[in-house]
């Protein structure tokens, strides 16, 4: 389904690939006129959708999505001359979306397309085994040099989330404070007072909503001492319960960040969760470690964003990822800034290498999956022994500072 402001609109009719067909009422710019035909990934449900904003603020599936020849649809948009409201066109959104999605994933209406409130959309009805169930819903924004606009987007995907059932929210690599040497030069003269008070206002609302949130952001040590590439692990009262600092860092990280050096772990309704941050998935013995940790789902925050372009990136983490979840049997939820151009879209990666949701590229999105799971229809586990790592392995790549800050997973931001 795709919104943009009132004006001419289409009919897409999505033909999958067993032969079924479905007619979603499409509402866009005058004058559509193309045949897109979509799918970078095999999945296992063919009626699997994917849904999202674009750039432009419309909010549906992705123009890259459908002209992807490997696609399970074809999407043949046809002119129409119907005209509707905003209110029309959330409350048509909420009807497809329980009809005919194959699963959660949803756009931010407030950041991207200009509504006042993200919670103005419907939510589905939360079957009733997601609630004996971690229900984790992971965002991609385009982040900014800008707390307060970063934090924004955050607001608005907390509330989202919570309206679908969600027990935890996970955000994208510094998505608060913003990555330095991509969405700001430095942390030269950065304002700290103005990350805090963000901060500070999003455990207030993940307090309102009872929502645990897994928030990316830069944690400020002193002023003589580079801060660390951080999740921090936010509890329903707001309380920050830990702090994983990004142990592995590339050496542009280097030159603005603390390595850390400790693992974090938490149980959250009987699911072990381990945290992890964007060049720690080249190393894989963070995943083993983890794994001998007892965690089931790793929450990995990336940020492979505002690119010039194509590269390398595109197929790393899309492979590596699945890799370790096989390596380990475990899960992934693995999101990403979606800056133009984004390498990849957020998703979920399963025990037997397969991914089991993803969100386009280059548009703000939300995702939403349940744990514990079970591997694809036609998935197995692969490895009967899984690899175990010398004692004198190295579990950080870059230099930790001896702040007592650092040391303390509870400091304040």
């Amino acid at each position: 389904m795709s919104f943009a402001p009132p004006g001419l609109g289409g009919i897409l009719t999505a033909i999958d690939s067993h032969g079924l067909r479905r007619g979603l009422k499409s509402f866009g710019p005058p004058g559509l006129r193309s045949k897109m035909a979509g799918s970078t990934r095999r999945y296992e449900n063919p009626r699997t959708l994917r849904y999202g904003v674009d750039a432009g603020g419309c909010m549906g599936l992705s123009s890259e999505w459908f002209l992807n020849p490997k696609r399970r649809f074809q999407i043949i948009a046809m002119p129409s001359k119907e005209r509707i409201t905003r209110r029309q066109a959330i409350e048509t959104t909420g009807k497809v979306l329980a009809g005919a999605a194959g699963f959660h994933a949803f756009a931010s209406f407030a950041g991207a397309a200009g509504l006042p409130n993200a919670s103005a959309a419907p939510s589905q009805a939360i079957p009733a085994y997601a609630k004996e169930k971690l229900r984790i819903a992971t965002c991609q924004f385009p982040v900014s040099g800008s707390p307060a606009k970063n934090a924004k987007y955050v607001r608005d995907f907390m509330r989202q989330a919570a309206g679908e059932g969600a027990n935890l929210l996970h955000t994208s690599e510094a998505s608060l404070s913003g990555y330095p040497g991509t969405d700001l030069p430095s942390f030269d003269h950065y304002d700290w007072g103005a990350l805090r008070e963000e901060t500070s206002g999003l455990r207030t609302l993940a307090r309102e909503l009872k929502m645990w949130l897994v928030l990316g952001s830069s944690h400020y040590l002193d002023e003589n001492t580079k801060p660390t590439d951080c999740q921090y692990l936010i509890d329903p009262e707001g309380r920050i319960v830990n702090r994983y600092d990004k142990c592995f860092l590339t050496g542009g990280d280097q030159k603005y960040y603390s390595a850390g050096d400790r693992l974090v772990t938490h149980d959250i309704r009987g699911v072990r969760i381990g945290l992890a941050v964007c060049y720690d998935i080249c190393w894989p013995q963070l995943y083993i470690a983890y794994r001998k940790k007892g965690v089931k789902v790793m929450i990995h925050s990336f940020s492979n964003a505002k690119s010039k372009g194509a590269n390398c990136l595109d197929t790393l983490n899309v492979r590596e990822v699945p890799t370790r979840c096989a390596d380990n049997r475990m899960w992934a939820v693995c999101n990403n800034a979606s800056n133009p151009y984004s390498h990849w879209g957020s998703f979920v990666a399963r025990p037997d290498a397969t991914i089991a949701k993803e969100l386009p590229i280059n548009q703000p999105g939300m995702l939403i999956h349940d744990y514990p799971d079970t591997l694809s229809a036609h998935g197995w586990y692969h490895n009967l022994k899984p690899m175990d790592m010398a004692e004198d392995t190295i579990m950080h790549w870059g230099t930790p500072s001896n702040s007592p800050r650092q040391r303390d997973g509870q400091s304040e931001p």
